[in-house]
């Protein structure tokens, strides 16, 4: 599971323009800099000696994710170590591309572009408004799909389905093999549906102005310095 992830991290930190994950013993440090999430680290494993160290460690502003096949029983040892789960926990997906299904759309207008390792797609109502959207970051064999998207207004008319439908195609043009994402709660009935399978539950917490017990560089990266 620990190279899936690793997989996975490196396309979706593409996607977002981050810079490359800094891999320690157990785990992968990605920095955001976000507003209340300025570093995020993903566990390596979810053996419960690592996850307990790791959530000593995780301070203020940070964000622990990990992945596993036990998600309740991670999010009640993530709560006793003093973090704070969220309460959706996402999944690690995966598909073969040559199996993904390729939908098209008659009455909307589909926008491809491409940029380095990353594909974007549009889907553009009749007045050019966005009604869909995604993108997909091409990493040696992998398409990482990231942020697929629709407009309200447009939603229950399969675009979602057709936006991964041509990210699935730029990917297989482009020499990929396997696709790679992870899903919302409600993300999840859709992939199913497009033959995409669960992999492992992500559970993620934010860090409470913990102790900070994760010694050496991990604990230096963590606190920011």
């Amino acid at each position: 599971m620990s190279e899936l992830l690793r997989r996975w991290v490196e396309g979706w930190r593409l996607c977002r323009g981050l810079e490359p994950a800094i891999e320690y013993d157990d785990a992968l440090a990605v920095v955001l800099r976000l507003p209340g999430r300025e570093r995020e680290l993903f566990a390596l494993t979810d053996e419960p000696a690592v996850v307990d160290r790791l959530a000593a460690g995780t301070i203020e502003d940070v964000w622990l994710t990990v992945t596993t096949q036990h998600g309740d029983e991670v999010a009640r040892r993530l709560t006793d170590t003093g973090l704070e789960p969220f309460a959706e926990q996402k999944m690690l997906m995966s598909i073969e591309l040559r199996d993904h299904p390729q939908p098209g759309t008659s009455s909307y207008e589909l926008e491809i572009t491409s940029e380095g390792p990353l594909e974007s797609v549009r889907i553009l109502a009749a007045d050019g408004t966005i009604a869909a959207r995604g993108m997909a970051s091409i990493v040696d064999n992998d398409a990482v799909m990231h942020d697929i998207q629709t407009d309200p207004a447009h939603r229950r008319r399969g675009l979602g389905s057709v936006v991964m439908g041509a990210l699935n195609r730029r990917a297989i043009e482009r020499g990929a093999e396997s696709g790679l994402l992870m899903a919302t709660v409600e993300g999840v009935h859709l992939y199913r549906k497009l033959g995409w399978l669960p992999e492992a539950t992500m559970v993620t917490a934010k860090g409470s102005g913990g102790a900070g017990a994760v010694g050496g560089h991990l604990g230096a990266v963590l606190a920011g310095r």
